[in-house]
């Protein structure tokens, strides 16, 4: 499949060429796009049950579920494939191409994350301190260090490829209780995340950070609509 191809070529290079496409090439490549994710949630999930059969690794519980216990299925789902999606994609996937904008909401996504998940800082404050931190640096970020910035995207776009999407994928360890067990086989526990913060990568590159948002939303939040609709 030539969209396997190009995710291989992306993680090789850390580049996609966008491209341009009539309706039916969108359709098309949207449909490609939907059975990679599910070809890789099938087989990142059946080998992580898989090696729970062989009682090799037990697949912890998403604490999540209890963080989100107060919320409404309504909320939970605005969560999971609105909110998150948008933040995600305009922290981690946005600045693959450099711009000033593009850098400057990426450096508010992350104080965000850092402040409101690893330090756990109320929203409101971890929200305003953040825009306040990006606000200055859109403002004094001169034209020579968006040329120097330009220049190191350029130079180094593999090694900031993959600083953004291990950063993305790292930070969802947290929605897991750290054990040794879970340190040991990290890498199957967010394999799921790490494949499709890939796609998303490739869809952000090739086809813009609304597609991508888009896709992204889909992915998480399709199951809890089914669940929702069968309920």
């Amino acid at each position: 499949m030539s969209e396997l191809n190009n995710l291989w070529n992306l993680a090789k290079t850390g580049f996609a060429a966008p491209k341009q496409r009539s309706k039916k090439e969108l359709l098309i490549f949207s449909l490609k796009i939907l059975l990679v994710l599910a070809f890789f949630k099938i087989a990142t999930f059946g080998l992580a049950y898989l090696l729970q059969a062989l009682d090799i690794f037990h697949i912890p519980a998403n604490l999540n579920r209890s963080r989100l216990g107060s919320y409404s299925d309504i909320e939970i789902l605005l969560i999971v494939a609105v909110y998150a999606p948008i933040v995600e994609e305009l922290t981690y996937r946005l600045p693959l191409k450099f711009s000033k904008l593009n850098f400057t909401i990426s450096i508010v996504g992350l104080n965000l994350v850092l402040l409101r998940n690893l330090w756990e800082i109320e929203y409101v404050y971890s929200f305003l301190i953040s825009i306040a931190i990006g606000t200055i640096i859109y403002i004094f970020l001169q034209p020579i260090r968006i040329k120097q910035l330009e220049d190191l995207w350029a130079k180094y776009k593999l090694c900031i490829f993959y600083f953004l999407l291990f950063f993305y994928t790292l930070l969802h360890l947290r929605n897991y209780e750290i054990t040794t067990e879970l340190l040991l086989f990290s890498p199957i526990v967010i394999l799921p995340k790490f494949l499709g913060a890939l796609v998303f990568s490739y869809i952000r590159l090739s086809s813009g950070i609304i597609m991508a948002i888009c896709f992204h939303a889909f992915n998480n939040g399709i199951l809890k609509v089914i669940s929702l609709i069968l309920n």
